[in-house]
């Protein structure tokens, strides 16, 4: 009797060990999910012809890309531009008076607490492609305005953050 009572004693132990292990695991995913992926409505609705970018900029984007015109606000345009699974997302600038002057940044949208991208037009203006549902209150501290529920620009002597 006493052996079958130590055979029993030995398939308890590494039993709970594995449950344990199991509990820790789902208590780690259930404490910090995986990213979600970043949703940007622009790229949902349907393409118009102000959406198309003028001609001579380009997004640094190939085929498969949206390009959506998200806001045209005091004398510049925003697009927003991303592929088809929104793992690379780009804002555009494009200043009315100088359109030679335009400039674009790209990034990855793996994760929709954060920043997108920043770019901006030295002496003119500064923007942050942000995700759905951002907390913008850091950028409009820092001076950036709405142009977009997805665009925050400020008008700048520099691009913050260069040099």
């Amino acid at each position: 009797m006493s052996t079958s009572l130590a055979a029993g004693k030995t398939l308890k132990v590494p039993l709970f060990i594995i449950l344990a292990i199991v509990a820790a695991l789902a208590l780690g995913v259930l404490l910090n999910p995986l990213p979600k992926p970043v949703e940007l409505a622009v790229l949902d609705r349907p393409a118009t012809a102000a959406d198309t970018l003028p001609e001579g900029v380009s997004a640094q984007q190939g085929s498969g890309y949206s390009v959506r015109l998200a806001a045209h606000d005091d004398g510049i345009r925003y697009f927003v531009s991303g592929n088809q699974d929104r793992q690379n997302l780009c804002v555009t600038v494009v200043p009315d008076n100088h359109p030679n002057q335009w400039s674009s940044g790209c990034a990855s949208g793996a994760n929709s607490d954060r920043e997108i991208v920043r770019t901006g037009v030295n002496g003119i203006v500064s923007a942050v492609l942000v995700p759905d549902g951002y907390n913008t209150a850091e950028l409009e501290q820092g001076g950036f305005k709405k142009v977009h529920d997805n665009v925050y620009a400020v008008r700048t002597e520099r691009v913050p953050g260069s040099r």
